[in-house]
Formats: structure tokens, C-alpha cells, sequence
């Protein structure tokens, strides 16, 4: 049921971050993404946040901030930084686009699989 006084429902852009009111919603779509493989490595290695801390050179109230996606203070390059100091590689693919300006995607490859898996 709708209410009424609520007055008409209100389409989006397209963008969810840009209809959030971030001023750079493709600068925090990487750090989204980034903060969350932070999250997904710290799991996969069974880590505590003080651990992780400890391995990434940060504090642990850092740690928790970008686990739980609070990333608007930390830069691209210092979540990258902590992203490969837990033992992912990351890789910037630049080539030429076939428009007049180009776009930035992001993409996650699907990890490796151990040999004899």
C-alpha cells in the first residue's frame, strides 16, 4: 500500500551511488569494491582484524571501517595497498576506447584453482 502524502514515487537515474548523493560514484564504486575484497581475503585467511591490521600496516579501527564499507576517507591506492598485502594482485588494463571518452570498469576474475583440485 502506498501513501499518499508520500506524493509520487520518484524513478532513479540508473546510478545508485550518484542518486545517493556521492560526488564521485565512480570513484566509490571501485573503493566499494575494493573494501569488499579486503573483507572476502581477510575471510578466506581466517584472519582477526587485529591480524589483518598487522599485515596491511593499519590500525584495526581502519580494518573495520573498510570491512563494513565506511571507505570515503581512504584512498584508491591505500585500499589497493592493503588489498595486495593480502595477497591479491590487481591489475590495471588501460586501452583505447571507441568513443570520444573513455569509461572505468571494474572486473573480478574468478580465483585460481589449486593444482590437483
Amino acid at each position: 500500500m502506498t501513501d499518499p502524502a508520500a506524493g509520487p514515487a520518484k524513478l532513479g537515474s540508473g546510478n545508485y551511488l550518484k542518486d545517493r548523493g556521492y560526488s564521485d560514484p565512480a570513484e566509490m564504486r571501485v573503493k566499494f569494491l575494493l573494501s569488499n575484497e579486503i573483507a572476502l581475503a581477510i575471510e578466506d585467511k581466517v584472519l582477526s582484524q587485529k591480524a589483518a591490521a598487522e599485515l596491511t600496516n593499519l590500525k584495526q579501527p581502519d580494518i573495520s571501517r573498510i570491512v563494513n564499507g565506511n571507505v570515503g576517507d581512504y584512498s584508491v591506492w591505500r585500499l589497493m595497498r592493503a588489498l595486495s598485502l593480502l595477497g591479491r594482485d590487481i591489475v590495471i588494463d588501460i586501452h583505447q576506447s571507441s568513443q570520444a571518452r573513455g569509461d572505468i570498469n571494474t572486473n573480478i576474475a574468478p580465483a585460481k584453482q589449486a593444482a590437483g583440485r
